[in-house]
């Protein structure tokens, strides 16, 4: 269970995104569509939280460029937007350009969730 602090620390970091980068929201709540948006919310939170990026800035850059990338390409026409498929991305990058897992790993451990092969449950 988190501390008061370390919910203000986070509670504060998404407060001082910008607008147009920050987390869909719902009368004031976070607002998920599908479980696996939550989940690569929670990782990018919980890497954090464990120190094992030094900056928030880290991911924060990596989400605007992510979302940047979307805008000015012709993606844009083709696909709906989806706040999460771009966290989800600029996650990735920041656990690969950190050294965290190398991109084989995303790579295989994805297909074992798509495949049924890997079903964790996470509480």
């Amino acid at each position: 269970m988190k501390n008061n602090c370390e919910s203000n620390s986070v509670d504060s970091m998404l407060a001082y995104m910008p607008e147009e980068v920050a987390p869909p929201r719902k009368n004031g709540e976070l607002e998920f569509q599908e479980p696996w948006e939550s989940r690569a919310f929670g990782m990018a939170l919980a890497l954090y939280e464990e120190k094992r990026y030094t900056s928030w800035e880290d991911f924060r850059t990596r989400l605007i460029q992510e979302i940047g990338v979307w805008e000015t390409t012709k993606q844009k026409d083709k696909h709906a937007w989806n706040y999460y498929e771009h966290w989800l991305k600029a996650l990735e990058r920041l656990v690969v350009e950190t050294g965290i897992l190398d991109k084989r790993d995303i790579d295989t451990r994805a297909n074992e969730f798509f495949t049924g092969e890997r079903d964790e449950v996470f509480y």
